[in-house]
This record gives C-alpha cells, structure tokens and sequence, in this order.
C-alpha cells in the first residue's frame, strides 16, 4: 500500500471508528492482541469483548509523600480498588520468614527492597485482581527500571501512570523526615543517608519514565489538587489517552517562552509531525541562493522574512505525506496578520492554537542570558550550561541581542493584539503563562488537547 492510499485508508478507519463510538474498544483490543500474543487470535478477541472491562493505573512518588492517602481517596472516588506496595511488604513481614528478614534487614538500612523480591510480592497480587477482571490502582511500584521490565514482560502495562513530581531538594527533606520516624532512629549519619536515597529515587525515576514514555504524565507534588480535578485527569488517560486524529497544531508566543520545548514534547508524546519555521528558514539559508541569501540578511538584523517566502516554506512542508498522516505542530507560526490571513489559502484549519504569553521582562532577562554555539548550533539558556571547551565560542545570536528582542516583543504584542480581535479562532486558542513553570505548561497544555478530544 503507496503512501497516499495508507492516508485515505487511515483517515476512513478514523472516521469509522469515532462515528460508532468504538474506537477506545478497538485500540485496547488491538493493544492486548499484540501484549499477549494468543495462539487463536480470533478466539482471544470473541473472549476479550465478553469481558468486563477492566483498566489499571501506577502511581509513584518520592519516599514520605503522601502518595498512599492520594491513591486510596482516589480509589474510592472512582471505584477502583487500590494495591500498595508498602502494604504488601508489611503483609510479607508480618510472616517472620527468612524471606522477611532479607525485607528486614534493606528496611533498617533504609535502602531498596531488592527488586526480585518486589516484583514477585507485586507479580502475585497482580494477578489476583487480573483474574478477578477488577480495575485497580497499584501505589508505589514500579520504582526502578528492573520492576518496570519485569512488569512488561508479563504483559501488565498500565492504562495511566501518574507521577508525583517534587524538587530535588523537597525529596531530600521527605527522605529525612521518614529518617526521624521510630524504625530509623538508632541510624546515624541521616544526612547523607537521605541525600543518598534521594538521589537514588531520582536516578530509578529516569530510567522509570524511559520505559513508560508513552504512558506516564507529571504532576507537581508539592500542589494541593481538587480530588475531582485529578480524577478527571486520570479518566482523560484511561478513556482517551490521546488525539485520535491528525492534528493541526499552531504554538505561538514571544521569543524566550518556551514555545518551541512544549512543540517538540507534543509531537514526542503524540506522534505528531515537528514544524519550525527557525529550521525551514535555516535550510533556506544553507541553499544559499538569490531567496536564501535575502533570508539571511533579514535573520542577522533581526527583521522578519517576507510572508511570501514564510508562506511557501510552510505550504510545502505540510503538504508532505507525512504531516498528512500524522498531523503536525507548527512551531511559531503565524507572526503577522498577512500570515493569519493565509492559513485558509495554504488549508490550515488550526485543531488547537496554543498562545503561550510572558511579561516582557523575564523574556529580555532570559534572551540576553541565551548563547548559541556556531558549531552544533545548539542553544544554551545560559553560559553555565556548556562544557568548558564550548563555553570559549559561545556567541549572543543575532535575534537575541538586546535591541532586536526588544522589537520582537513590539511585534509580539501587535500580533497578540490581533489574535485577540480576530474572533474566527476563538473556540481553538488555549492560553497558558509563560511565567510558570515549564512542566506545568506543557502538562496544562497536554491535559486539554486531551480533554477537546
């Protein structure tokens, strides 16, 4: 099948599917046929649409958070029974065995349960509720990249996985307020005892979201959430955990913003194509002719490249095969009205706009800090951030010198302005603060692209 057919067959499925309200069934059909690998196929599907259905969800967090209290109100409020890992191991404790003085003995160290022995305490509980088709909430595991494998294996994937995020330095502090609870305090040296398994969460954690890239999402431990609020969020991730349609994204803001990290984390997380009118202008610019060149000169003295060649760059890269199948993120367009009113000519008809906003002064505060490398063409937030042999050629780009910021802040407010007065987009423009938090934007941003679908 040539690639133009794979698109009208893909866009004919979609639409099937989404029209008969079946298209979570299908997925989670097809998700468990691959998972399982069953020996008569057609017979494990009649079988699978006799069941009830059933999801789970993984929750992890720091050690002395209060990631139990969470998962059991959230248990409760939608009817899910709720597993702790911590609970298992008490239970296994409590039978005095020799098994239970090796869980002993890692305890009073304050150090991890060795993962074989937590992944066969998880295993067996697991398959309890498997066998009971009971939808659950398994707090606590699986905490290192071990546990994570062990679970795959077996074919136990999550539906959802929320992650409570905090500080380096907070997690340290929990760590060192579990240290000063009765089972610790005849260890010394609790200091280092803390920064040290803090350290070790955050190393597991990494190699954690590594495996479960396309299933966990963040939320900042150290906030208070509405109840309701956090199990909407979960049921977004359970019943429509991503757009099912290729998608026609514009993120928009002022220099320094962090649009282009959250257009990248989009199309990571969904499959997304990644458009940036940076690189298409960069590439126009290497071919170095009459409108290269042109291009060139406008970029060093921070001017705007002319809407018509803006516009050509665009319409050729979206019309490409792939951004048809997958849909795309075009990072900074449109930055003029001639621009806005080009998105019927060139068929663009945005699913989401997301307008990220900052006030001006932590934009010019964060640009004049920006230092680009001329060899790899890499960006650095701040010089600290290179090694020390790239810090000597690290240069101030030309659009990120003080007076050009200063007017691509002018033309900013002017476009923003223009967005605003332009009513046509309403119903697709999402708004977020560029002075938060950069997770939180993106997590903001992810949560009602989501939601829309």
């Amino acid at each position: 099948m040539d690639q133009a057919n794979k698109l009208q067959y893909q866009q004919q499925v979609e639409k099937y599917l989404e029209r008969n309200k079946v298209y979570n069934i299908f997925e989670d059909m097809l998700k468990s046929l691959i998972i399982k690998k069953p020996d008569d196929p057609i017979q494990f599907l009649i079988n699978k649409l006799q069941e009830s259905e059933t999801k789970k969800i993984f929750v992890i967090g720091p050690p002395g958070s209060k990631l139990l209290e969470l998962s059991l109100t959230l248990a409760e409020y939608m009817n899910f029974h709720c597993v702790s890992i911590g609970d298992l191991i008490e239970k296994e404790l409590s039978k005095k065995s020799e098994l239970s003085q090796q869980i002993q003995d890692s305890l009073d160290k304050f150090q991890y349960v060795s993962d074989d022995i937590v992944i066969n305490i998880a295993l067996n509980q697991i398959q309890h509720l498997e066998n009971d088709k009971k939808s659950y909430i398994f707090e606590g595991f699986p905490k290192t990249r071990v546990q994570g494998l062990a679970f795959q294996k077996e074919g136990i994937i999550p539906d959802a996985f929320l992650i409570l995020e905090m500080s380096e330095e907070k997690i340290y502090q929990c760590c060192l307020k579990k240290l000063d609870t009765e089972p610790f305090s005849k260890l010394s040296n609790k200091e280092d005892l803390a920064r040290n398994h803090s350290l070790e969460y955050q190393l597991n954690l990494k190699q954690v979201k590594e495996i479960y890239k396309n299933q966990y999402f963040s939320v900042d431990g150290e906030k208070n959430y509405e109840l309701e609020d956090m199990a909407q969020r979960l049921k977004y991730k359970l019943y429509n955990n991503a757009p099912t349609r290729a998608g026609r994204i514009l993120v928009i803001g002022p220099p320094g913003s962090g649009r282009s990290t959250l257009a990248k984390h989009l199309c990571s997380r969904y499959g997304f194509v990644y458009i940036s009118t940076r690189e298409l202008i960069s590439n126009l610019v290497n071919k170095k002719g009459t409108t290269g060149k042109e291009a060139f000169e406008k970029v060093n003295k921070g001017e705007l490249i002319d809407d018509r060649i803006i516009n050509a760059l665009i319409k050729e890269r979206i019309n490409q095969t792939d951004c048809q199948l997958q849909g795309y993120v075009i990072d900074g367009y449109p930055k003029t009205e001639q621009q806005m009113e080009s998105l019927n000519e060139l068929n663009i008809q945005p699913t989401l706009i997301v307008i990220i906003d900052a006030v001006d002064d932590i934009v010019l505060k964060r640009l004049i800090q920006r230092r680009t490398d001329p060899v790899s063409g890499r960006i650095y937030n701040s010089i600290d951030e290179a090694d020390r042999e790239v810090k000597s050629r690290l240069i101030i780009a030309p659009n990120d010198k003080r007076e050009v910021v200063q007017l691509r802040l002018k033309r900013w407010d002017d476009l923003k302005q223009l967005i605003d007065g332009t009513p046509k987009y309403a119903s697709v423009i999402f708004k977020a603060s560029g002075d938060n938090p950069l997770n939180n934007i993106i997590e903001s941003v992810c949560y009602h692209l989501e939601k829309m679908n």
